[in-house]
């Protein structure tokens, strides 16, 4: 028989390994993610994926199949697409807007009634550059938004439907994130992109 000292140890220690086994099951979760998430941008890229890529192709000096970044950088770019995800729920298509020069500034997440648009991770962007306010969100976001708030009113669409759009900024006032809710067409999804794409070159020009 075991004494009342030892069955209370026996308590604690299966208590710390069913908590154990729970933290590695979500890590093991989290994992699984973001290789699903790596496949998919490879295979946006028209790159092969993973299991097909030639034996030369090996990780070598901190790089990635031959692409000059360092891993940990491909690692934190994962894990934003992943906590976007999170925030955003199920989206159905990623888009990378870049410059004419191919930098990176934004991944645009996209969902069948949202658009989250977040800049990339080394992308500074203060919401009072211009032409952020005079363009995109006066002549663009308020003049779609003003548009649906008249088709309300004539009841051709309900006001659930209207487009809605939100900024989330850092402490410093820098852009964090584009949420758009309820483009409805492609044709405007089509224009938030470009739109976003131009206001966002010119920012960065700005701050150069």
């Amino acid at each position: 028989m075991y004494s009342d000292d030892e069955i209370k140890r026996f308590a604690m220690l299966r208590e710390w390994v069913v908590k154990q086994i729970e933290e590695k099951e979500e890590e093991l979760e989290r994992l699984r993610e973001m290789l699903t998430i790596v496949d998919n941008m490879l295979k946006q890229v028209s790159f092969k994926p993973a299991g097909m890529l030639q034996k030369e192709e090996r990780i070598s000096a901190g790089m990635v199949a031959g692409v000059e970044k360092p891993i940990e950088k491909a690692v934190e770019e994962v894990r934003e697409v992943v906590s976007a995800k999170a925030v955003e729920g199920e989206y159905t298509e990623v888009r990378q807007l870049k410059t004419k020069d191919g930098i990176l500034l934004a991944n645009a997440y996209i969902a069948s009634d949202a658009i989250s648009i977040v800049p990339a991770s080394d992308v500074r962007l203060n919401v009072n550059t211009p032409p952020f306010q005079s363009f995109f969100i006066n002549r663009i976001l308020k003049e779609m938004k003003g548009k649906d708030e008249e088709r309300v009113k004539k009841g051709e669409i309900r006001g659930e439907q209207m487009l809605d759009y939100s900024i989330d900024l850092d402490e410093a006032k820098n852009i964090k994130r584009i949420l758009i809710k309820n483009y409805r067409d492609k044709d405007r999804l089509n224009e938030l992109i470009n739109s976003s794409t131009w206001v966002l070159t010119r920012m960065l020009e700005k701050v150069r």
